[in-house]
């Protein structure tokens, strides 16, 4: 049977986000307290891709329409696959590009998505973070790690099994 048919269709949901650099710190977006899922955690800025967008230029835009500013040097950190996170609100799983990149140009504006903070490295491992970004935030914060691919499942309680986590790097 081809891709794309019966019963070989994927439900997913294409989300990319930007670890932004500047000097020694990550600006980073405390989500707000009004979401449904995940309040208050802190995450890369970025969001959802829009039809026939490639992720590249989707985390480009989202930065932009979010935060305002704009990056350079932007690097493919980590592609992620979540099975089941949002058991209670939707069926989907989600696929996620994390891109670092440098600090370029512009000025923060308001997002009613949440409050930007700008931390060190030291300090985001700190933070209460979404759970696939907890997993492998260390690698996204070394420069010297190459591409990290993962796939984590969820239970109902939002938490991963620990038995279905997986985790491979490609080499810089």
């Amino acid at each position: 049977m081809a891709v794309n048919q019966e019963p070989h269709i994927h439900e997913l949901v294409v989300c990319a986000n930007i670890f932004v650099r500047k000097d020694d710190q990550y600006l980073l977006l405390r989500r707000s307290s009004e979401k449904k899922f995940a309040p208050n955690v802190v995450h890369p800025i970025g969001g959802k891709l829009d039809p026939n967008e490639n992720p590249y230029l989707g985390a480009q835009r989202e930065l932009l329409e979010e935060a305002g500013i704009k990056v350079s040097n932007m690097k493919l950190e980590a592609v992620i696959l979540e099975l089941s996170p949002h058991k209670k609100e939707m069926d989907n799983n989600w696929l996620i590009f994390h891109f670092s990149a440098d600090y370029d140009s512009g000025e923060l504006i308001t997002t009613d998505e949440g409050e930007f903070v700008w931390l060190k490295a030291d300090d985001i491992i700190k933070q209460d973070l979404f759970p696939s970004v907890r997993q492998i935030i260390e690698n996204i914060l070394n420069p010297d790690d190459g591409t990290i691919f993962a796939t984590f499942e969820y239970n109902g309680d939002g938490k991963i099994i620990e038995a279905t986590k997986r985790i491979n790097g490609c080499s810089v």
